[in-house]
């Protein structure tokens, strides 16, 4: 007869840190909610843990890390989804030096609503409402990443929106005309750079969002069309500003509205309420997705489609009408290409080189 798992769990408490620092010794709580395994954190607010988990005491069993977890002067409350409901689990709380990059922001997991409703305008099928829960803290690039960090990180000055073609150089300015590869290799170079150099933790690595985490980050716990609300105006974000946007309305015309004709340096528009920037506009964002149609149902960090034509692209551009530039709007073009309108941010997460 299988032994309920919650009946034998065992609550590891352990801090890398030593008692010189003077960091209260973080602690994980249990209990059992709706037939799963919730755990509570307490630790030293503002740290990131790694919620880490073992199928036995021994020395042969490999400690896995299955969350990061900020603690927070409130609520630290997590539910492992995952969590076997007929065998054992023992979890430990182990802190996270945080990476030396402070343009990363700290994304903590949560659950939301992921799509638009019908009745929002610019509404298609492929945007269907379904409930997501991103159950693994990640960071996120608080910006684009820029001209001047693609180039200190590959070597290569690739953008459009140069000299050479006529505007001023500013390394500020969000790299655009990469492909999904170029993004993805950026990512990959950038944490073997990082590792080397002993910036991030060894079992953490740069990547795409996926798709899921992208809208999670951009939403920003907001339920609107966009995280600035239901309607957007000229000069909030960089899109084309003589076509405004209002999810009754839809497209509304503004023959004097601001159109810069390029890009904009980042981080110039106001911040979304967990603090990213550019989420509106300035240029499309590569994800780690195929694209695809959505899972029904309520689903548990979604990968995406595990094959495809053309990569997922999320958040509108610079010469794009403001419905382009919706939370729930998707768009997708082949990896190979790339445009002076697609451009992309970091995550930085737990997960294999």
């Amino acid at each position: 007869m299988p032994v309920w798992f919650l009946s034998i769990l065992l609550l590891i408490v352990w801090e890398e840190m030593p008692w010189a620092f003077a960091q209260p010794q973080p602690s994980v709580g249990l209990q059992f909610s709706s037939g799963q395994a919730t755990l509570s954190l307490t630790g030293a607010v503002g740290t990131v843990y790694s919620i880490q988990y073992t199928s036995g005491l021994s020395s042969t069993n490999l400690w896995v890390d299955r969350t990061l977890l900020l603690a927070q002067p409130a609520s630290n409350v997590w539910t492992d989804p995952t969590a076997p409901s007929t065998a054992q689990r023992f979890y430990r709380a182990v802190s996270v030096a945080a990476p030396a990059d402070t343009n990363l922001v700290f994304i903590q997991p949560g659950t939301f609503t992921m799509g638009s409703p019908t009745n929002e305008s610019g509404h298609v099928f492929k945007e269907t409402q379904h409930l997501v829960t991103i159950s693994r803290g990640f960071w996120m690039g608080k910006y684009l990443v820029t001209q001047g960090d693609y180039l200190a990180v590959t070597g290569i000055h690739q953008s459009y929106f140069t000299s050479a073609k006529g505007y001023s150089d500013d390394p500020t300015r969000p790299v655009e005309t990469t492909s999904w590869s170029g993004a993805t290799n950026y990512c990959a170079l950038r944490t073997r750079q990082e590792r080397a150099a002993g910036l991030v933790s060894t079992n953490c690595v740069y990547r795409l969002p996926t798709e899921s985490e992208w809208e999670f980050a951009c939403r920003a716990a907001t339920t609107t069309a966009f995280y600035l609300g239901d309607s957007i105006q000229s000069g909030q974000a960089n899109f084309d500003g003589r076509h405004e946007y209002d999810a009754v309305l839809g497209t509304i015309s503004n023959p004097s509205g601001i159109f810069l004709g390029m890009t904009s340096p980042v981080g110039i528009y106001a911040p979304n309420p967990w603090g990213l920037y550019d989420m509106i506009g300035d240029v499309w964002e590569w994800c780690r997705d195929w694209y695809g149609n959505y899972p029904g149902g309520s689903v548990i960090d979604p990968q995406g489609p595990d094959s495809g034509s053309f990569r997922v692209l999320r958040g509108g551009g610079w010469d794009y009408y403001a419905t382009n530039c919706r939370a729930a709007k998707r768009f997708s073009i082949l990896p190979e290409e790339g445009d002076f309108d697609i451009g992309f941010r970091v995550v930085l997460a737990q997960g294999e080189p």
